[in-house]
C-alpha cells in the first residue's frame, strides 16, 4: 500500500500519556510537514511525501515515543529532511526508514533523543571523485546522508543503519551522544563525522567500504583523493571521544584525526588551531585501508589500542603527532611501512605486532623522521616489549632519538638483526633486546589445541586456544588463508577473533586455513569451516582471475539470479545468467593491467540487495599496451623567447583500437608559464593523451606535467603509429632537462619520464 494522505489528528481530542501510545489512538498515516508532539504509532507502509519548510515530518515535544512500525518514508528527489527532530528532549524514535532525501533523520537543538532500529540509506549523495573544501573549518554538512546529530547531546543512535550516500551520520557541535550497534558502510565520503564535537561514543559497529564510489570502484584505479574518505573522521576540535569495537575495513582511511586549519602561531606548525586531542582509538579493526588504516595529524595524547591495522598503505601515519601512546595494535603486511611519523613528539609504543609475512630484508617496519621542511623537533619516543618481524631493520631514524628496551626481533636473515639504524643527526638507545629465530630458521613449532577443524558463521566471534611465550605482552595474531583477522580479546592463552561477514575481498570459501603467531613461530595450520547463510547472494568463484582483456569471466555462487554484475560501479555485459553462474564479457578498450571491484547486485534503490566486492585483476602485458616509442626535442640549444620543438611517435601495441584525446591538436604551443586547464585542455576519461615536463616548470614543481598534447586522430588501429609534433616557448636560462610521457586517462602514465634531454636556453 502506497500512502499519500494523512488522517488530521489535531480534531481527535485524546488522552494521551507522556511516554505510551493512547490506548484508543489508530495508527497515524503521514502527510507532508506533519508537525508530531505526542506518542503514537505509524501506520505501515510506503509514504512518498514532498518536502514543505525543508522537512517531510517535524518531530517535538518532551518525553514522548514515536513507532513508525518499519514504515517507509520516499523523499523522491534528494531533497530536503525525511524525519526532522528539532527542540527535543527525551525524544525516542523506533523503526523508520527514511529514503531518498537530502538527510534522512535530522536531530536539532535536542537532547535525550533516541533513535532505535532506524534506516537511513539511499539519501544525498555526490557523483564519485568531486572534491568538497576539507580543510576542517566548516561542518561540510550540506551534503547529506543518512542522520546529522546538530547542536545536541546525550542522544542515542542504537541498531540503525545508514548506507549507499555521501555520509552516514554527521556529529556537528555536540556532546556525549552514544551510536552503537549499527551499519555505517558504503558511503562515498565519511561512515562518521564528528566536527566541533566531545565526548562522543561510537561502539561496536560496521562502517567498511567507505570510499570515493562507496565501495564499486578499485581504488588504485579512481584518479581521485580516495584517502579522503574515511569510515570515521574526527576533526575541529573535537576532543576526548571513543572510538571502540567497530568493524572499519576497506575504508579510504579507516580512522583519520586531523588538524588542517594552520598553526596557532605564525611561522610554526604545532599547535595547530582546532586540533582534536585525547580521542581514543581502541579495538577496532581498521585493516585493508588503501591508505592509512590510522592517521592522526597534528594533535596530542591520542590512544592508539588493541587495533588491527593489518593490509593498508600504511598502518599508521602520525603525522606531528605529540604524546601518541601505541599499545597492543596487529600491523601486517602493510604495502609501504607499519608506522611512519614526521616531525612527532614523545610518542609511546607498547606490546604491539609489527611485521611482514613474506620477508622484506630492505625495508624498515617504522620510520620516524625530521622532514627538513620547518625546525619542529622530532623525538622522545620510547619502544617497550614489541615484537618486530619479517625485516632485519626493525626502525629507521632520521633526525629522531628514540629509546628501545626489551622489544623482540625476528629478523628477516640469521644474524643481520638490528632494532634500528640511525643518521648522524640521530640517537637511539636500546636496551635488553631479545632475539628470536630468523625467518630462515624458523618452521611450524606447535600445534593448537583441539580438534583438526572448527566450524563459525560469518559474522561470529570465535574462541580458540594459542600457546604464547611466556611474558609476552603483544596479541597473538591469527591468520585466515594469511590474512590477519580482528582478534578482540586475550586471556591467557585464550584468544578470540570475529570472523568477518564477507570473505574480504575475495570469493567467499567454505574451508580456510587458520593459523597462529604466538610471538615464537606460526603455528600448524586448522582449518576453520565456514557456514554461509544459504538463503544470501554469495560469490564462491571468479575466473579466471587474473584475466586478460578478451577473456570471457565466469562468476560462480548462489541465489544469484535475477541480478546484474558491476565492474568498478559499471553493469558488466552478461553472456549467461543462472541462479548459481554468470558469465560476463570484460569491457572494451583496457589500456593496461587493472583491477576491479567486481559486484553482483538486484533491484534499485532502497530494495537494491548486493555482494561485498571481490577483486578481479586484468592483466595486460607491459609490451601489449601503446607506449611512445621515440621522442626528439631539437635544437638542444636556444635562447630566451625561442620555441622549443618536441616531436614524439607513438604505437599502440594493442590487439585492438583505442581512443586517443583529440585537443589540443598538434602542434599547440605553450608558453612556459602556462599549464594545460589554463588554457582550457580538459582530460578526457579513457583516453590517451601525452604530456612534455622539465625539471625546472616555471613556477611549478619538478614534478608537476604541466603540457598536455592531444593527437590528430580520434582513435589509433592495432598496431598503428601516429606522430605528434608539440611546442613550448621557454623563457627560463640555464640548462633544463626535459621528459615525455604517455597517460591512460583515469588509468596511470603508460610511459614516465622517457627521453630524458639536457636543452640549453641561453638568455
Amino acid at each position: 500500500m502506497r500512502c499519500r494522505s494523512a488522517l488530521l489528528l489535531s480534531s481527535l481530542a485524546l488522552s494521551l500519556s507522556s511516554s505510551g501510545f493512547a490506548q484508543s489512538e489508530a495508527p497515524l498515516q503521514l502527510q507532508t510537514a506533519i508537525k508530531i508532539e505526542h506518542s503514537l504509532r505509524v501506520s505501515p507502509g510506503e509514504y512518498n511525501l514532498a518536502p514543505r519548510d525543508g522537512y517531510r515530518v517535524q518531530i517535538s515535544g518532551q518525553n514522548i515515543v514515536v513507532d513508525f512500525a518499519g514504515a517507509s518514508l520516499e523523499g523522491g528527489d534528494k531533497k530536503g529532511t525525511g524525519i526532522l527532530i528539532k527542540d527535543a528532549k527525551n525524544v525516542t524514535i523506533k523503526n523508520a526508514n527514511v529514503y531518498n532525501c537530502l538527510w534522512g533523520i535530522v536531530i536539532e537543538r535536542s537532547e535525550g533523543v533516541k533513535l532505535i532500529n532506524c534506516t537511513t540509506s539511499y539519501n544525498g549523495i555526490l557523483a564519485p571523485g568531486t572534491v568538497i573544501d576539507e580543510s576542517g573549518e566548516k561542518p561540510e554538512d550540506q551534503w547529506g546522508g543518512g542522520i546529522l546529530v546538530r547542536d545536541s547531546s546525550k542522544c542515542l543512535i542504537q541498531k540503525c543503519r545508514s548506507m549507499y550516500q555521501w555520509d552516514g551520520i554527521d556529529v556537528i557541535r555536540s556532546s556525549e551522544n552514544v551510536i552503537e550497534g549499527g551499519d555505517f558502510s558504503y558511503n562515498g565520503n565519511w561512515g562518521v563525522h564528528f566536527w566541533a564535537s566531545s565526548n562522543n561514543t561510537f561502539k561496536n559497529n560496521k562502517a567498511i567500504w567507505c570510499t570515493t564510489g562507496a565501495g564499486t570502484l578499485f581504488q588504485a584505479l579512481t584518479g581521485w583523493q580516495t584517502y579522503d574518505a574515511q569510515a570515521v573522521a574526527i576533526d575541529h576540535n573535537s576532543n576526548e571521544n571513543l572510538i571502540e569495537g567497530n568493524d572499519l575495513r576497506f575504508g579510504g582511511d579507516a580512522i583519520f584525526i586531523r588538524a588542517n586549519e594552520g598553526p596557532i602561531a605564525p611561522g610554526t606548525v604545532v599547535p595547530p588551531k582546532n586540533a582534536s586531542n585525547r580521542n581514543i582509538l581502541r579495538n577496532n579493526d581498521c585493516s585493508f585501508s588503501p591508505n592509512n588504516a590510522i592517521e592522526v595529524d597534528l594533535v596530542d595524547d591520542t590512544i592508539i589500542e588493541g587495533n588491527n591495522c593489518s593490509n593498508s598503505n600504511y598502518g599508521m601515519w602520525l603525522g606531528y603527532s605529540r604524546r601518541t601512546q601505541v599499545r597492543n595494535n596487529t600491523v601486517i603486511n602493510c604495502s609501504r611501512r607499519a608506522v611512519e611519523i614526521e616531525n612527532g613528539q614523545d610518542g609511546v609504543f607498547e606490546g604491539n605486532v609489527f611485521g611482514f609475512d613474506k620477508p622484506r630484508p630492505d625495508t624498515q617496519l617504522i620510520y620516524l623522521r625530521q622532514n627538513g621542511r620547518d625546525k619542529t623537533r622530532s623525538g622522545g619516543y620510547v619502544f617497550t616489549e614489541n615484537l618486530f618481524y619479517g625485516v632485519n631493520t626493525a626502525v629507521l631514524l632520521k633526525g629522531t632519538d628514540a629509546k628501545f628496551e626489551k622489544n623482540i626481533s625476528l629478523p628477516a636473515q640469521k644474524g643481520k638483526g638490528v632494532m634500528f639504524l640511525s643518521d648522524a643527526t640521530s640517537k637511539g638507545e636500546e636496551f635488553n633486546t631479545i632475539t628470536r629465530l630468523a625467518d630462515d630458521e624458523r618452521r611450524p613449532v606447535f600445534k593448537l589445541p583441539g580438534s583438526k577443524q572448527i566450524s563459525a558463521k560469518p559474522g561470529s566471534f570465535v574462541t580458540i586456544y594459542v600457546p604464547r611465550a611466556p611474558g609476552d605482552r603483544v596479541p597473538p595474531v591469527i591468520e585466515l588463508d594469511g590474512t590477519p583477522v580482528w582478534t578482540t580479546g586475550v586471556s591467557g592463552s585464550r584468544v578470540t577473533f570475529r570472523l568477518p561477514e564477507e570473505f574480504w575481498d575475495r570469493p567467499s570459501q567454505s574451508i580456510c586455513e587458520l593459523r597462529s603467531f604466538g610471538g615464537v613461530a606460526f603455528s600448524e595450520p586448522i582449518f576453520l569451516k565456514i557456514l554461509w547463510d544459504r538463503k544470501l547472494p554469495r560469490i564462491d568463484a571468479v575466473s579466471p582471475n587474473p584475466a586478460e582483456p578478451n577473456d570471457k569471466v565466469t562468476v560462480i555462487g548462489e541465489n544469484l539470479d535475477g541480478g546484474r554484475i558491476l565492474l568498478n560501479g559499471k553493469p558488466a555485459e552478461l553472456l549467461e545468467a543462472t541462479d548459481a553462474r554468470m558469465i560476463l564479457k570484460l569491457p572494451a578498450g583496457l589500456l593496461t593491467s587493472t583491477r576491479m571491484n567486481l559486484m553482483w547486485e538486484r533491484g534499485e534503490g532502497a530494495k537494491r540487495a548486493q555482494t561485498a566486492p571481490v577483486l578481479l585483476t586484468v592483466e595486460l602485458q607491459q609490451a601489449q599496451q601503446p607506449h611512445i616509442i621515440s621522442a626528439e626535442f631539437s635544437p638542444e640549444r636556444l635562447h630566451v623567447g625561442d620555441v622549443l620543438p618536441v616531436k614524439m611517435r607513438v604505437k599502440n601495441n594493442l590487439s585492438y583500437a583505442v581512443d586517443l584525446m583529440p585537443t589540443p591538436k598538434p602542434d599547440f604551443m605553450y608558453e612556459e608559464k602556462q599549464i594545460y586547464d589554463e588554457v582550457g585542455v580538459r582530460e578526457l576519461p579513457g583516453t590517451l593523451h601525452l604530456r612534455v615536463t622539465s625539471d625546472k616548470p616555471a613556477g611549478r614543481s619538478s614534478g608537476s606535467w604541466p603540457w598536455m598534447f592531444g593527437f590528430e586522430k580520434a582513435r589509433l588501429r592495432a598496431g598503428e603509429t601516429t606522430t605528434v609534433n608539440a611546442k613550448t616557448r621557454l623563457m627560463t636560462p640555464g640548462e633544463i632537462e626535459f621528459r615525455v610521457g604517455l597517460v591512460a586517462r583515469g588509468v596511470k602514465f603508460l610511459d614516465d619520464n622517457l627521453y630524458r634531454t639536457i636543452i640549453t636556453v641561453l638568455p
